[in-house]
């Protein structure tokens, strides 16, 4: 989530606001992630957010979903998504994976949008960073 927090960085002046919502542990007993089971209750999904929150140096906040997932599932129930919402409450962006460089250009342009006064533009190459995970 490195990009995340970059472009969290980069909004921080305008009013965009970036959270992660922590619904699940997708990997739950896999392979390399043995020590991480499925959430017997809702202090322990709190624990892992923490730790996720911890172990990734997230600055953003992370909203944490009830044991029934109701927010997840209302989002469409998708793996790793990303949503930009404007001001209306209208979806303007959604995707399965964080792409950095898309995110940064339809903020770019929705900010703008929002204060012609004060343009920004597309910066994120997220190629020069690597993996956004």
């Amino acid at each position: 989530m490195p990009l995340m927090e970059e472009l969290k960085e980069k909004y921080a002046d305008r009013d965009v606001v970036f959270f992660a919502l922590y619904v699940r542990e997708p990997h739950a007993g896999e392979t390399g992630f043995k020590p991480y089971r499925k959430h017997e209750s809702y202090v322990h999904k709190m624990e892992y957010a923490r730790e996720l929150a911890r172990v990734k140096a997230l600055t953003l906040p992370v909203l944490v979903d009830g044991m029934d997932e109701t927010n997840h599932i209302e989002l469409g129930n998708l793996p790793n998504f990303v949503y930009i919402v404007n001001m209306d409450g209208k979806v303007e962006y959604k995707a399965t994976w964080l792409d950095a460089d898309s995110v940064d250009e339809v903020l770019a342009e929705m900010v703008t949008a929002d204060d012609p006064s004060r343009p920004v533009r597309k910066t994120m190459d997220s190629s020069k960073v690597g993996t956004a995970i």
